[in-house]
């Protein structure tokens, strides 16, 4: 289906949930097979267009214009699991939510991250952490398959075992390189989560030093098992922040189990000691409690920010980075410090491990374009407060609003990816990942 300017299709396709981006492209296509995205391709060739793909535009940023045409995934809505085999095989404009839904059913998940209403590609191909890597591994070391589309407009199977070395190659780079072509559908490893528990904990922020620190000290407690993150949290008033703790910074635990509550019970002990959170949903829970317990904003929203790999001496200096959400008229929404620290087995891929045992996340509401440059200098001030402990690189799928992320995988890395992307697509008719501009 294509969509012209003006339409309420159009609109609709052109309004991304990080609403920072400014879509204006000449038109909007939505194919529902891989035959179609091909056909669209070949079109757009004829159009003098440069394809861009996007399903929920979670990752959008920067500005697009009249020289585009937007492939609107959400299209690719097909999906299968295999409970035998424990694979999904899923159109690339699926959310994890209505992935996970389905898994669930059959005692599985998919390898999600924290929000329900990220589409499975672009997060998988920027590599794919979230509540179950510790345990799992990164949901791009899950990713056995990828349908795909060329610059040429040809339905491609990206695999291990492929007969042509492109598609080889292609599937390593879909595995964490921010992916070749246009991916139409994705088959993927599931995981058992017989007994998964959830939740989060809120503080005022004046306890934020003693519940880091007790954080901190249990961390060494927990096995693979447990995935949490601390964060200093500025939420829209309204559910589900306590009315006492509304318009103001919070304290942000939110933890996940997927062995009960016997492997968390000791971290849980710690910060309920360290100050009474004036909540605590920590229970049993299924996929959607899973997806909630980061707090993430359901409808779009003009998100700027900030992601770094960060190493295992973090915990000594959690205080310090999470204190700058606390200022006075700070423009920063969000200070996260999430663990990530795993021995899970990963494939081989473009980014399929953690870089570093624990993440940094930081987010700005950019609801005003005159407060960029006051955005700027509070991101700018917590990566010089994480400096000691920062890896050097970026987690690409986590930086909000960016058009580019050329610091997400190493150069020799990111070099091998160009160099594959310019094989399925010589003619460079569909947009590069923004890893490699």
């Amino acid at each position: 289906m294509i969509f012209e300017p003006g339409t309420s299709e159009y609109q609709r396709a052109t309004s991304p949930h990080n609403a920072t981006a400014v879509q204006r492209p000449a038109v909007v296509a939505r194919p529902t097979t891989a035959a179609e995205v091909g056909d669209v391709v070949r079109d757009a060739a004829v159009r003098g267009l440069t394809v861009l793909p996007q399903a929920t535009g979670h990752g959008a940023g920067g500005t697009i214009g009249n020289d585009t045409l937007l492939l609107d995934t959400s299209g690719l809505d097909q999906l299968e699991i295999d409970p035998v085999g424990r694979t999904a095989s899923a159109g690339a404009g699926l959310t994890w939510a209505t992935v996970n839904e389905q898994a669930e059913r059959h005692g599985l998940l998919g390898l999600a991250g924290s929000s329900p209403t990220v589409a499975i590609a672009g997060y998988t191909f920027g590599g794919g952490y979230g509540w179950l890597t510790r345990p799992f591994g990164a949901a791009s070391s899950a990713l056995r398959t990828v349908e795909y589309v060329d610059g040429a407009g040809q339905v491609r199977i990206a695999s291990q075992d492929a007969e042509d070395s492109i598609d080889r190659d292609a599937l390593w780079a879909f595995r964490g390189g921010g992916g070749v072509g246009i991916a139409t559908r994705l088959e993927f490893d599931l995981v058992p989560a017989p007994d998964l528990h959830a939740g989060y904990l809120l503080w005022p922020v004046h306890d934020l030093p003693a519940v880091t620190a007790a954080w901190a000290t249990a961390l060494d407690q927990i096995g693979d098992a447990v995935t949490t993150s601390i964060s200093v949290l500025h939420a829209p008033p309204g559910p589900p922040i306590p009315d006492d703790l509304q318009g103001v910074p919070v304290v942000h635990l939110a933890i996940a189990s997927t062995q009960g509550d016997d492997p968390a019970r000791p971290l849980l002990d710690a910060v309920r000691a360290a100050a009474d959170p004036a909540a605590d949903t920590w229970g049993p829970a299924d996929a959607a409690r899973l997806a909630s317990i980061h707090l993430d904003p359901p409808t779009a929203v003009p998100a700027v920010g900030d992601a770094r790999w960060l190493t295992a001496h973090t915990p000594g200096v959690a205080v310090s980075i999470l204190t700058a959400a606390t200022q006075p008229d700070t423009p920063l929404a969000l200070v996260e410090i999430r663990h990530f620290a795993n021995a899970a087995p990963a494939a081989p891929g473009a980014a399929t491990t953690t870089p570093g045992p624990f993440a940094l996340h930081t987010v700005a509401a950019l609801d005003d374009p005159s407060r960029r440059p006051a955005i700027e200098d509070a991101l700018a001030a917590v990566r010089e407060l994480a400096a000691p402990v920062d890896t050097g690189w970026s987690i690409g799928s986590w930086v909000e609003g960016a058009v580019s992320v050329p610091d997400a995988v190493p150069a020799d890395i990111r070099a091998r990816v160009a160099m594959i992307a310019d094989a399925v697509d010589p003619d460079r008719r569909i947009r590069r990942s923004r890893y490699l501009l």
